[in-house]
């Protein structure tokens, strides 16, 4: 046996704190004993040995022959190394159990405080990095290019990982001081609380201005609640900012779905003037009464969310379904309904056929083209100009000293026409609704229709002339800029290599 059995029993005894006579009465050996073994006089015997490995968790070959020392701080590392696992391990686990007995309203608390301190790290490493770039700038300012390019490289990739390393350590220190912390001692709060039989999960909701938990009717959530704990004064304020302006644009569209009803509820009351139709009329009341409810259902979830109201959501879950089979119900019957309807393009009993007399000119032009106007000879030396159109629709036309002459319809009472076309839906018709002018036709001899046919030709010829010249000058006007911009990219070009001459002369003269 050597000196490291007595060198080991020294540490033990000095490591644990024991004077020789502690040590003696744990091993039932008097104090001298362990002065002999100390000082190498004297050794133990093996059931000694084996009670001291035994007590002080050490391996007999160790304890007789290496050097406690060295064991110890290996363990010690190997220690030291599952620790961080277990730690790191025990932070995951303890985040999702608080994450998962949170309210809805304390998760989204705790991950916006968690992006306003995540924002605000990132503008100040920003920050610092800028005023590190510009100070590095100065003082390797006069170091050649490439050494330069090199140490700003490694500079700004030390400090990239420097920041994301102590960005994460300060906000995992502060989200588990302000969160996981407070959470382990809310829990351990209420499971006193739960032993002691005073509170209980399935209880009824319950408040207090001091108390830092909410618990709701059968549900195991916690809502963090300490005023003193668990919000930053200028983070709630952000919070209440942005959940008021959200608020506010909510109110908005409110008032949005307000005027959406007030039409839904026009439409129901003008519907009624179908009443004819039938499966239709039922079809459509179904449809708007269903769109309406479907609106106040939505206005009342803004308004609650708006003014921190309650929503009785069974009600409304129901009034929502409901209102969809509604609409398919009513969809169905509108289409069936329609079946029956039907369509006419071009209805003689809202048509009528009219004509007007214009004076012949040798310049006159005739620009109305669409649809086909057809020429019939007579013996008239004026124009005469037969068109058909809807009833309700007048003839207008351009200035009669104007060469060239154009002549439309347009409906001076829509309010008959409407009602024409509500009478004949009624009648399970539908018909075309247009102001067009339709079998327009010239009355006039030979030579003033092949002279009014040359007009509107050399007219027409002209107008494709001008436009083909108009689209001749867009595109030189095109090219040209075209150039314009391969000058500028070339003189920005040379502007460069101008610049880099200047910086490379400045160098050789330094």
């Amino acid at each position: 046996m050597n000196n490291k059995f007595s060198e080991n029993l020294k540490k033990i005894r000095k490591d644990n704190n024991l004077s020789q006579e502690q040590l003696a009465d744990e091993l039932g050996v008097s104090r001298q004993a362990i002065s002999k073994w100390e000082s190498s006089v004297a050794y133990p015997e093996m059931d000694k040995i084996i009670t001291l490995c035994e007590k002080f968790n050490l391996n007999i070959d160790d304890l007789l022959h290496k050097d406690i020392r060295e064991i110890k701080g290996e363990e010690e590392s190997k220690r030291n190394l599952n620790k961080y696992v277990d730690d790191f391990l025990n932070f995951i686990t303890n985040t999702i159990n608080m994450f998962s007995n949170m309210s809805f309203k304390s998760k989204c608390k705790c991950l916006f405080e968690q992006i306003i301190i995540g924002t605000i790290l990132l503008i100040v490493c920003l920050i610092i990095g800028t005023l590190g770039q510009d100070l590095l700038s100065g003082i390797f300012g006069l170091i050649p290019n490439k050494v330069y390019f090199v140490l700003h490289s490694i500079l700004h990739f030390i400090y990239g990982i420097f920041a994301i390393m102590s960005s994460v350590v300060i906000m995992v220190h502060i989200f588990k001081t302000r969160y996981l912390d407070y959470y382990e001692k809310i829990k351990k709060d209420v499971t006193k609380d739960k032993n002691e039989g005073n509170k209980t999960l399935d209880q009824e909701e319950k408040t207090d201005n001091k108390n830092k938990v909410y618990f709701k009717n059968n549900e195991n959530k916690i809502i963090i609640r300490d005023p003193k704990h668990s919000e930053y004064k200028f983070i709630n304020g952000l919070f209440k900012g942005i959940v008021g302006t959200i608020k506010f644009f909510t109110l908005c569209f409110s008032s949005i779905l307000f005027v959406s009803l007030i039409s839904l509820f026009c439409f129901f009351v003008l519907s009624f003037l179908i009443v004819k139709t039938g499966l239709v009329f039922v079809g459509l009341l179904l449809v708007i009464l269903s769109l309406a409810i479907i609106n106040i259902v939505l206005i009342l979830l803004l308004l609650n969310f708006t003014f921190n109201r309650k929503n009785d959501k069974k009600k409304m879950i129901w009034s929502f379904v409901i209102s969809l089979i509604m609409i398919g119900v009513g969809s169905g019957l509108i289409l069936v309904g329609t079946l029956n309807f039907e369509y006419i393009k071009n209805d003689k009993e809202i048509l009528k056929t009219e004509y007007i007399e214009l004076e012949m000119r040798n310049d006159l032009i005739f620009g109305y083209h669409y649809p086909e106007v057809e020429y019939i000879e007579a013996s008239n030396d004026n124009i005469k100009i037969e068109y058909t159109v809807n009833k309700y629709c007048e003839l207008n036309h351009s200035d009669l000293s104007g060469k060239v002459m154009h002549i439309w319809a347009s409906c001076e009472n829509p309010i008959k026409l409407v009602k024409e076309v509500i009478n004949k839906f009624n009648d399970k018709k539908i018909i075309s609704i247009n102001n067009q002018l339709q079998d327009i036709k010239i009355y006039t001899t030979k030579e003033n229709i092949d002279l009014l046919k040359i007009n509107f030709r050399d007219y027409n010829d002209s107008e494709v002339q001008t436009q083909n010249m108009i689209n001749s000058y867009e595109n030189k006007i095109n090219e040209l800029q075209q150039k314009i911009d391969e000058y500028v990219k070339k003189e920005l070009e040379y502007q460069e290599e101008i610049n880099n001459l200047k910086e490379e002369t400045y160098n050789c003269n330094e």
